[in-house]
């Protein structure tokens, strides 16, 4: 990497991407490039961060994809299971649930199976149209389940991870005989435009980098801190991706988000850690 920048005469990099690419900045900033980040995943798990690019645009196309299924799970009267990214944190599964006013499991905090279950029976039977919906991240858990991994690691040593939405449809299917229809909202999310406020931000963030480099700075990331626009430091990649504060975020009886005491926080709920 180090001759290739040499070689090719480039004296200052800007890095976009998240968690992966970041620990990469991270190093190179180390080793003395010349170094600006832009965090930019669907995931919205960048530390020292309240926002990375790509976050609202997964959370529209999640909500409105979820939205137009409502039809089809209600016509069938079953349980619609979602899947969505979030190896490590439960952004954009809560945050989804959040805008769709259903319930969701994140990997921040391991759900009872048993009543999980429960809680959407009640909500089917509560429904006159007789469905109910659940988001799940890809690395949710319940206790006595782990997410099954399979295939080669990648360049940072993350394999594939099982479907948790099909095995929660089978343990649905083998303990109660209820029907789901379970829909995967992983890649589709990540294509396509973006919408206005991934727009809004992006275009900051690139502009905010290019001042840095052209004022000489290093080692740091275009960044949202308390609802504004700063440079913070590129984060240290030892510490991992950034996880929801389960306290503040998530109800752990209803599984599903807490929607009380916000008055004061940030934008996205938030804040940088």
């Amino acid at each position: 990497m180090l001759a290739n920048l040499t070689g090719l005469g480039i004296e200052h990099l800007i890095a976009i991407g998240g968690d992966d690419t970041l620990s990469y900045a991270d190093k190179l900033n180390g080793l003395g490039v010349k170094i600006i980040a832009i965090p930019k995943t669907m995931d919205n798990d960048v530390r020292n961060t309240e926002y990375c690019i790509g976050f609202s645009t997964a959370i529209t196309r999640a909500s409105d994809a979820i939205q137009r299924q409502r039809t089809t799970v209600g016509s069938h009267e079953r349980i619609g299971i979602f899947r969505i990214f979030g190896r490590d944190a439960g952004f954009t599964a809560l945050y989804t649930a959040y805008a769709t006013s259903i319930r969701c499991a994140i990997p921040e905090y391991k759900v009872s199976l048993d009543k999980l279950i429960q809680l959407l029976l009640e909500d089917k039977h509560a429904n006159p149209s007789n469905y109910a919906l659940i988001v799940l991240s890809e690395g949710a858990e319940w206790e006595d389940y782990k997410v099954q991994e399979y295939g080669e690691p990648d360049a940072y040593g993350h394999r594939r991870k099982a479907s948790v939405a099909e095995a929660f449809a089978d343990e649905i299917k083998r303990r109660t005989g209820e029907e789901t229809i379970v829909s995967d909202l992983t890649y589709d999310l990540r294509s396509g435009d973006p919408d206005f406020i991934d727009k809004l931000v992006a275009l900051t963030f690139g502009n905010m980098a290019y001042d840095a480099i052209l004022e000489g700075k290093s080692g740091l990331m275009s960044a949202l801190v308390e609802g504004r626009y700063d440079l913070v430091p590129i984060p240290d990649a030892k510490l991992g991706p950034r996880k929801l504060d389960v306290a503040s975020s998530y109800n752990k009886e209803r599984y599903r988000p807490l929607y009380s005491n916000k008055r004061g926080l940030p934008i996205f709920l938030t804040r940088a850690s």
